[in-house]
């Protein structure tokens, strides 16, 4: 499931986004339904909605005691008190995950909002096809940025860890150290194995002995990258995959 987030103060603009999200889910579901040709998928698919759609009426509500709980977001530009680009730069102090979406009634917003890692715009009054062109790139974002469950053998247990809580994977002879946060969990394994683990997801290689979170990467120089505050080195045969590991990520 995809979690929506609207964030405008035009309740006719929030209506249309919202109607432009239901009509891209209907048709959806009308197409597989079409290629399932079967009754019990249906069911399976309206017990369990493809999406929710919370409408915030301006950037101060949205904020307030924010959790990362969004996929996506619909952020208006043009916005009394906080506009919307106010509230994107606030926002990714706190949630570098969420993918965001401007609309706006000002064509020459177009060139904004890169530098909060927006994958791009809509122009209000907004029109189905370009909406459902930019809708796909949502789906695909969310899905590359989707966690996955990481098991570990720690001792004589099983550790659990989401893949969004590990900044960097390292290797130290025949132990493969994850990074967190707060604490790192060593396991007896070689990196090749965990890179297969994490492959459903959004890391990439910093050097043979080091894989890190695109999630958490902050900056990139000519010999290292910033994970979360940490440096990491980066060998010169693989910064460019890793710069375009970044620009899939981010949508370029």
């Amino acid at each position: 499931m995809i979690r929506i987030a609207i964030v405008d103060d035009d309740d006719t603009d929030a209506v249309r986004t919202t109607e432009m999200i239901e009509r891209y889910y209907a048709e959806r579901i009308d197409a597989e339904d079409g290629a399932a040709q079967g009754a019990e998928s249906t069911v399976a698919r309206e017990s369990a909605p493809a999406y929710t759609i919370t409408r915030f009426a301006d950037g101060e509500s949205f904020l307030d005691d924010y959790r990362a709980e969004f996929d996506a977001m619909f952020l208006d530009v043009e916005m009394p008190g906080i506009d919307g680009l106010e509230t994107a730069h606030r926002l990714r102090e706190i949630d570098s995950h969420v993918v965001l979406v401007f609309t706006t009634k000002m064509a020459q917003y177009a060139a904004v909002g890169y530098d909060v890692d927006a994958i791009g715009y809509l122009v209000k009054p907004l029109e189905y096809f370009s909406f459902a062109l930019k809708m796909r790139k949502v789906e695909d974002l969310v899905a590359k940025r989707q966690g996955v469950t990481i098991p570990l053998t720690v001792g004589t247990g099983t550790q659990f860890l989401s893949s969004h809580d590990v900044r960097y994977v390292e290797v130290l002879g025949h132990e493969v150290i994850y990074h967190t946060e707060h604490i790192a969990y060593k396991v007896w394994s070689s990196l090749k194995e965990a890179a297969a683990l994490l492959e459903p997801v959004h890391f990439a290689a910093a050097s043979r002995y080091c894989l890190v979170n695109l999630e958490w990467v902050k900056a990139v120089t000519n010999d290292s990258v910033v994970v979360d505050g940490q440096p990491l080195p980066v060998s010169r045969s693989k910064r460019k995959p890793l710069m375009q590991a970044l620009a899939a990520y981010y949508g370029g």
